[in-house]
């Protein structure tokens, strides 16, 4: 993927007090690490803690089963499905950011560097996903490829979290530029894929799946009217 970005999830650093905190302590410092520290005020712990009651009853997950993420960063939603009882694996291209969720996720059941498109999947589990991922992907073709691996790596479901809409790019941008005064200078370089929804439908298709559309209802969240989710089942 862009290593431009690639470089600066390479460069994040994680606060150790608060690694060594409460369960809530640790899990906020986990998305601070993903990347959610980019606007003034955040995002609650209640708002986060209702997406993920969401993305586990889209997905199906029950006490139990088991769950893997593509782009899982320092591991904050693995964390907080493993303290709901599901079995986690999951990978992602920033070395410094797996290294945080091996610490913080020693039960799981792998996890390590790579890119998107070369996903081990050798282990299988109930569902698959991605959270805020697709759009640092650098082009289609590469997404379907990233997809593809997915499917070969799930018994059950995939999850798309948090995908930019082809639909809403201008506004994404113009909005971007209101509330960060210098924002085509700090993101120069730093682009994101935006994707139509047919792009999806197609994949269904193709491999006979049926495929359900949300909104990203996450509060406090900026980017929410500008993404969808996307869940994809085995028929």
């Amino acid at each position: 993927m862009d290593s431009k970005w690639k470089a600066v999830w390479n460069r994040r650093q994680a606060n150790e007090a608060a690694l060594a905190g409460s369960w809530q302590d640790i899990f906020l410092e986990l998305k601070r690490m993903n990347g959610f520290d980019v606007m003034e005020g955040g995002i609650s712990l209640d708002a986060w803690l209702e997406l993920d009651a969401e993305i586990q009853h889209r997905l199906r997950l029950t006490h139990g089963d088991r769950a893997f993420e593509v782009g899982c960063g320092a591991g904050a939603n693995l964390y907080l499905l493993q303290r709901a009882g599901i079995t986690v694996g999951g990978t992602d291209y920033a070395e410094g950011l797996v290294a945080i969720a091996r610490a913080v996720l020693p039960n799981a059941i792998e996890l390590y560097a790579g890119e998107a498109d070369a996903i081990d999947t050798t282990q299988k589990y109930d569902a698959v996903y991605t959270n805020s991922l697709l759009h640092y992907l650098p082009n289609l073709g590469y997404a379907e490829h990233v997809l593809l691996r997915m499917l070969e790596k799930t018994t059950g479901t995939i999850g798309l979290i948090d995908v930019h809409d082809r639909d809403k790019e201008e506004e994404f941008h113009a909005y971007r530029r209101t509330v960060i005064p210098d924002y085509d200078e700090r993101y120069k370089g730093l682009s994101n894929l935006f994707f139509p929804r047919s792009f999806f439908e197609d994949f269904a298709r193709a491999h006979d799946l049926h495929i359900v559309f949300t909104p990203m209802q996450l509060r406090g969240y900026w980017n929410a009217p500008f993404n969808f989710n996307v869940f994809l089942y085995r028929r």
